[in-house]
């Protein structure tokens, strides 16, 4: 296992080179040079490119879950939004998911390490906006901006995300009890 300086290296590194080239630029090789170790170094301690990339990411992402905070459940899925289009972010965030599909290791990590807990965040943020079943509402809410993102399809405007919080929080609300009151 490398050092924790070596390791914020290559995490650095690895972001730099995605900035600066792309997914294409991300090589073990590469990887080493930008970060000024060797290949051997790398492989002590990720077995791959998106072992490193995921690696990168949940670390950037929890630095940047630690000092944001969302006023709304739209604030939250705006940002959504901009960290799914933003390049290189977007590009580095789909070299993950076509590993995700091959992968059982990294598949794992992303639901338990990067995943997850962005969802535990939004969830605890649509809970305190008022919806009934949170959990539920987060799925609802998330799962068109991941259907656009996967298939390329532009995604919401502001007005589009405005009307799609609206819809799911009465959808949700009429879904919530049902005629006898109690929740289905």
């Amino acid at each position: 296992m490398a050092r924790p300086t070596t390791v914020a290296r290559v995490l650095a590194a690895v972001l730099d080179l995605a900035e600066h080239g792309g997914p294409s630029a991300l090589t073990m090789e590469g990887i080493a040079a930008e970060a000024g170790v060797g290949k051997q170094t790398l492989y002590r301690t990720w077995p791959s490119v998106h072992a490193i990339l995921f690696d990168a990411l949940v670390t950037e992402s929890a630095a940047a879950g630690s000092s944001e905070s969302y006023a709304t459940t739209f604030d939250v899925l705006q940002s959504t939004i901009a960290e799914l289009t933003t390049e290189p972010r977007a590009s580095l965030l789909r070299m993950l998911a076509a590993a995700i599909h091959s992968d059982e290791a990294i598949a794992h990590q992303f639901h338990t390490r990067l995943f997850q807990p962005q969802q535990e965040q939004i969830t605890r943020l649509v809970a305190a906006d008022g919806y009934a079943n949170p959990k539920t509402a987060t799925e609802l809410l998330l799962a068109p901006l991941l259907y656009r993102w996967f298939l390329r399809l532009p995604q919401f405007t502001d007005s589009e995300l405005r009307d799609h919080v609206e819809k799911v929080r009465r959808l949700e609300q009429l879904s919530s009890t049902n005629v006898s009151g109690q929740y289905t």
